[in-house]
């Protein structure tokens, strides 16, 4: 029999779930991003644009696992050592740049047009890791429920804050969704929400965000520039 050292918090103390449930995620997480590498692969060697958008398919939904295991790790990294966010002065323009670059194979293969409109402008105080994941997750599922369009728009405050808002020309939030939001970080995350678990974290991770006695939050609305969701994310 092999000789296999079980970790500390699973042998002489019993299984600590959580350690157990965080390690588990970062090898799901990493075996995810070699996936998705694999996939980028295959798209950029075939020339059947069938098979090509199913592959774009299948990618979009590995990054959308990917990007929830990577916010469920990093907020337990953060619950766990008791640390506050790495919260910095940073230039949105290189933010979303990596959330574009993050999807630009899904966006390209279901003719999506994205635009942003004042991001070169807007800085943030934010923890950048945070952002760009929240960020990417709300674009992912954006990307899902629009008919052709995407706006990311950027406005900076007086005091330095901003509001970052993504705008899709899809049917909307169902109602639902829009009374929930004031209350979801006081419950569980609901798992028949449009968009699941990073609904919830981009709450956790929005409330988090805490500058000059204000906290950031976000918010949900029909309409905007296109017409159909809006989803805001306010930073102080």
């Amino acid at each position: 029999m092999p000789n296999t050292k079980l970790p500390e918090s699973c042998s002489d103390r019993g299984i600590d779930f959580s350690t157990v449930l965080a390690s588990t995620v970062h090898d799901m997480k990493n075996s995810l991003a070699l996936v998705l590498q694999q996939l980028e692969s295959v798209i950029d060697r075939t020339q059947d644009t069938t098979l090509g958008n199913d592959i774009a398919h299948v990618h979009y939904e590995a990054q959308r696992i990917n990007a929830n295991l990577v916010q469920l790790l990093q907020l337990y990294r953060h619950q766990q050592n008791g640390q506050a966010l790495n919260i910095e002065h940073q230039y949105l323009d290189e933010i979303i740049e990596e959330v574009v670059m993050n999807n630009e194979l899904y966006l390209e293969q279901r003719g999506i047009e994205l635009t942003q409109q004042g991001i070169e402008e807007c800085t943030a105080f934010c923890d950048r890791d945070l952002t760009v994941n929240l960020l990417n997750d709300i674009v992912i599922n954006a990307m899902r429920y629009t008919a052709d369009k995407l706006v990311i728009t950027a406005q900076q405050s007086k005091t330095g804050g901003v509001t970052l808002s993504i705008n899709d020309n899809g049917p909307g939030y169902p109602q639902e969704m829009l009374d929930a939001v004031p209350t979801l970080g006081a419950t569980q995350p609901n798992e028949d929400s449009r968009t699941g678990l990073g609904l919830y974290f981009a709450q956790q991770i929005a409330e988090a965000h805490e500058r000059n006695g204000k906290k950031g939050y976000i918010e949900l609305q029909n309409g905007g520039q296109l017409g159909g969701s809006v989803f805001k994310l306010v930073l102080p």
